[in-house]
């Protein structure tokens, strides 16, 4: 049982066979039907200074259907409060070529009584052609990237640049919301794939006037089973 334990915390983070997120805004991945998704994410904010870790867990329920459960801030690190985030994606659309998904997310604070419950919605259209992965949408959200209703965009780009004959793919990325919410960032980042593992840094830079700080560094690390 320890073995397995242990295993499992090794494995987490978000997405690769299903990756959840492009690097932080969420991607046109649906975890496959009876898998399991498991993601563990490490961040850190320059300024103000401060470690943030998540968790992330992702079930596919039905044929494009997933449903997740997230511990944000998972260690109650200040000044952010530790949050239990429920959430669901579906992909009506989903050819070769074309993948239309919408999904929402329920935020409860668990540590804080300054945060009040909170809710996100986003909904995207991604157009994959050759190595390249296409991206953009719009979220809505009430009391999560901010206090009170914000709306806004996002889009994503990815790139399968190198596939290795060991197994292994390259694939750079970046992603961007707009807004001074929380989620308000362009995130550049590179992921490493092989089989259902992936593990992916990244760097984000905040919108003008983004609470959480202009800079932060993260690494991803997940796995799908």
């Amino acid at each position: 049982m320890r073995k397995i334990l242990l295993f499992l915390l090794l494995a987490m983070t978000l997405p690769c066979i299903a990756q959840e997120v492009i690097m932080n805004q969420p991607s046109a991945d649906v975890v496959a039907k009876g898998h399991t998704f498991v993601r563990f994410d490490e961040f850190y904010t320059q300024k103000p200074a401060f470690y943030q870790e998540n968790l992330n867990v992702a079930f596919g329920l039905f044929k494009n259907f997933e449903v997740s459960l997230n511990n944000v801030n998972a260690f109650n690190r200040q000044p952010t409060p530790d949050q239990l985030v429920f959430g669901f994606k579906y992909a009506p659309v989903k050819t070769d070529h074309w993948t239309v998904y919408f999904g929402s997310q329920l935020i409860q604070p668990l540590t804080s009584k300054y945060y009040s419950q909170g809710n996100f919605t986003y909904q995207g259209v991604a157009y994959s052609v050759g190595n390249w992965r296409f991206t953009g949408g719009s979220f809505y959200s009430h009391n999560a990237v901010a206090y009170g209703n914000r709306a806004g965009g996002m889009t994503g780009v990815e790139w399968t640049a190198k596939k290795f004959k060991n197994g292994w793919s390259l694939v750079p990325m970046v992603d961007w919301a707009s807004g001074a919410g929380t989620n308000g960032y362009a995130s550049p980042g590179i992921s490493f794939n092989k089989g259902n593992f992936f593990f992916c840094p990244g760097y984000m830079i905040g919108n003008p006037h983004n609470p959480n700080g202009a800079h932060q560094s993260f690494i991803m690390t997940g796995y799908t089973f």
